[in-house]
């Protein structure tokens, strides 16, 4: 596994907790306290090893509060020169009522989470409530090998966005679905001018078609009555006009009868093709 080494280790082996390595200054701010229970112990030397062997600097119990010291003024040092406090997460920590303290120092200093300053590490499966409860947490319960951990731990820790390096893969593309109905090609706007003006095309021409036919045959009408009964048409012409109309009339409406029952006969007649 490939870690970025953050910060350069500026630890000694012949220097104190709290001292710089270099001359003339007593003390540095470490990048980590490290809170834990006696019983999580383990966990919290392999966290201290993990960040360390990445550069950063810790500050941890097992390892930095020695034989012949105070162990309320080492808490207290070691809580005030850390920038950060990484709390082990587990059963025993929540149940002790001596680790309480030590993150609660940090969480007084950064209470809305802006800093980063608490920064739980769950190693065993609980379920932290209270002020803890608001923190999100590394979570190492459930991973299988010692590489996902401590890449976790390091991603976890790291300050800033949790960009990947390299492009994420893209997801598998769903096959889109087939419309429920299939829509037609759009209608014009607006439809009803549309059919309006049809309709009234329709009856125009019908009405024209029929007009001029009644006139014609009236005409033809008029002229034989006249020449066959001239004396209808001196006495009584406006009978011979209202008769050579009503002619005009029927002949019209059945030769517009016919034409529609011609047209009709051609629609529903199937189509002959094909050999038999």
């Amino acid at each position: 596994m490939n870690t970025t080494v953050l910060r350069p280790d500026r630890s000694a082996s012949n220097q104190g907790p709290f001292q710089d390595s270099q001359p003339g200054r007593s003390s540095t701010m470490k990048d980590f306290f490290i809170s834990y229970n006696g019983a999580d112990r383990a966990w919290a030397e392999w966290i201290a090893w993990q960040l360390e062997a990445a550069g950063y600097e810790v500050v941890i119990q097992a390892w930095d509060f020695r034989q012949g010291g105070n162990f309320v003024l080492d808490m207290q040092r070691a809580i005030e020169s850390a920038r950060r406090t990484i709390i082990v997460l587990s059963p025993d920590f929540l149940a002790s009522q001596y680790t309480a303290p030590e993150w609660a120092a940090a969480f007084a200093q950064d209470p809305t989470g802006v800093q980063g300053r608490v920064l739980p590490v769950r190693v065993r499966d609980c379920q932290p409530g209270g002020l803890l409860a608001q923190i999100v947490y590394i979570d190492l319960v459930g991973l299988k090998t010692r590489d996902e951990a401590s890449e976790r731990l390091m991603a976890g820790v790291a300050e800033g966005r949790a960009k990947p390096e390299v492009e994420p893969d893209m997801p598998a593309l769903e096959a889109g679905r087939a419309p429920a109905r299939r829509m037609g090609s759009e209608p014009p706007w607006p439809p009803a001018l549309e059919l309006t003006a049809r309709v009234a095309g329709n009856f125009f021409w019908r009405v024209a078609r029929v007009g001029a036919l009644v006139l014609v045959v009236a005409l033809a009408v008029q002229a034989f009555l006249a020449e066959a009964l001239p004396a209808w048409e001196s006495d009584r012409p406006g009978a011979l006009y209202g008769t050579a109309l009503l002619w005009g009339v029927l002949v019209a409406l059945v030769v517009e009868a016919l034409i529609r029952w011609s047209r009709r006969r051609g629609k529903r007649r199937p189509a002959r093709g094909g050999s038999t």
